[in-house]
């Protein structure tokens, strides 16, 4: 039978896609260990949906959540190929999240988790030896939600709750020290600015009430996150 010149192009351009991806993944090198994360986050109320009474009750824990910091152990991966990188890690910041509710009440209830991604590219430099370094630069994705409730006298049970949601840029650095051909450790850090705002809520809850505050009342300025990592680096 036959072979079109449609079928030849179609076997040329797979053959051609099928070696960029395998040399796209050769050398592909996973990194996971603990983490250390510090994230802060600016934040602009302009005005808001709550009534006059609930907003005087909440007039300190409003200025509060304007700069939240958060410092907290956390989980890393990274994942790099020949070209492409790709690192996201976990943050559970727990009590060092910034106290919404300033009080030294041993009454309050909190828990938060941060995630933190990045995809992008990067270039290993000496590879061939036993330490090298890995530079990379991508677009970055940040995840963050928080809750925290006390009781407060003659309001009760006073609860709030936030959900961002970012988009922005950063890098990764990661300096690898192979103790066999496919089996070392890693140090690394990196660093992500976000700075376009996709979704952000804010969620007061007073005596079974709630009060929400989204996008048109809360304005992410910036967040920046910034991550140090070790741990076990393998060659797949």
């Amino acid at each position: 039978m036959e072979v079109s010149m449609k079928q030849k192009k179609f076997v040329i351009v797979s053959a051609v896609l099928l070696l960029s991806a395998v040399g796209m993944f050769a050398d592909t090198i996973l990194s996971v260990g603990p983490a250390f994360t510090n994230y802060f986050v600016q934040t602009k109320i302009e005005g808001s949906s709550l009534d006059s009474a609930v907003a005087h009750i909440l007039s300190g824990s409003l200025e509060n959540t304007k700069d939240e910091k958060n410092n907290a152990a956390c989980f890393a991966l990274d994942w790099r190929g020949e070209l492409f990188y790709l690192m996201a890690q976990m943050a559970f910041p727990g009590k060092t999240h910034s106290d919404i509710f300033k009080s030294n009440s041993e009454a309050i209830k909190q828990s938060a988790i941060i995630l933190d991604t990045q995809l992008g590219v990067g270039v290993t430099l000496f590879k061939q030896s036993q330490l090298n370094l890995f530079l990379g630069a991508g677009a970055g994705l940040n995840t963050m939600y928080a809750n925290q409730s006390m009781q407060i006298p003659l309001a009760g049970t006073v609860s709030y709750a936030k959900l961002d949601f970012m988009v922005g840029a950063g890098a990764n650095v990661i300096a690898s020290l192979f103790l066999t051909k496919n089996i070392g450790i890693y140090a690394g850090i990196a660093d992500t600015l976000y700075f376009l705002p996709i979704m952000t809520e804010k969620e007061f809850t007073i005596g079974g009430q709630k009060y929400k505050l989204d996008n048109k009342a809360v304005k992410n300025n910036w967040a920046n996150s910034v991550n140090v990592k070790a741990g076990l680096t393998i060659k797949l």
